[in-house]
């Protein structure tokens, strides 16, 4: 599972551009990737690239701020894209997806991959699937490591958003479930390991669906990383 794996990497905190290079090479490696880039928006509307893999240019954006006026003086389909200027995650050659990095429903930055080769229309649902689904974890990743050192990891503040508002209704074991439920157990091993009863884990998953207002195990997990529940 990749939610897991990036899960993972927050024990040993890999570099930007690891990542970057992991995107290209392991979890999209099936498809025909030329470039990775992600970065972060910034208070002032300043960009900043975190990631790269693939560009020959590297060196020119790495770790620079990039002004507001700046980029989005540009003149490139993905820049439109980012701005709002078109309104599609394709570029308009295909060759291009383009997709936002959210941190608990807010857009913080954004994540670019180029690909040697125009998408075929019939290809573009189950990319643009995979992509979606390394956002999440990407984006998590991200927040935490922007967090101010000794910040607590467990202390979470949650958007004003009455879509979100069960979601701070949670607790303490059903925010263990829900973690479960990222890892990728059981209800038969959350059971075991937290000591109750499979009916227990059941019933409180029920009512993790209803505060989340998702229906499945997946569009939970989904929804704690958007949200740094876990």
């Amino acid at each position: 599972m990749v939610i897991k794996k990036f899960i993972e990497w927050l024990n040993y905190h890999p570099s930007t551009e690891e990542i970057a290079r992991a995107l290209a090479t392991e979890y999209l490696d099936e498809f025909p990737v030329l470039g990775i880039r992600f970065g972060r928006v910034n208070n002032d509307d300043s960009i900043v690239v975190l990631g790269q893999h693939g560009y020959p240019d590297a060196d020119l954006y790495r770790d620079r701020v990039i002004p507001s006026k700046e980029w989005r003086a540009i003149d490139a389909d993905d820049i439109r894209i980012i701005t709002g200027e078109l309104r599609t995650k394709w570029t308009p050659d295909s060759t291009m997806y383009v997709s936002n990095l959210r941190d608990r429903g807010v857009i913080q930055g954004h994540l670019i991959v180029h690909f040697h080769k125009p998408i075929l229309e019939n290809e573009k649902t189950p990319i643009a699937e995979v992509i979606e689904d390394l956002c999440i974890p990407l984006a998590l990743y991200l927040s935490f490591m922007a967090r101010p050192v000794g910040s607590a990891m467990g202390t979470i503040t949650l958007p004003v958003d009455n879509r979100d508002a069960g979601a701070g209704q949670l607790s303490q074991r059903q925010i263990l479930i829900l973690r479960g439920m990222v890892e990728g157990k059981t209800n038969h091993e959350l059971a075991t390991e937290l000591g109750f009863s499979v009916s227990t884990i059941r019933h409180e998953t029920m009512r993790i669906y209803q505060a989340l207002a998702v229906s499945d195990r997946k569009e939970a997990a989904k929804k704690a990383l958007m949200l740094s529940l876990v």
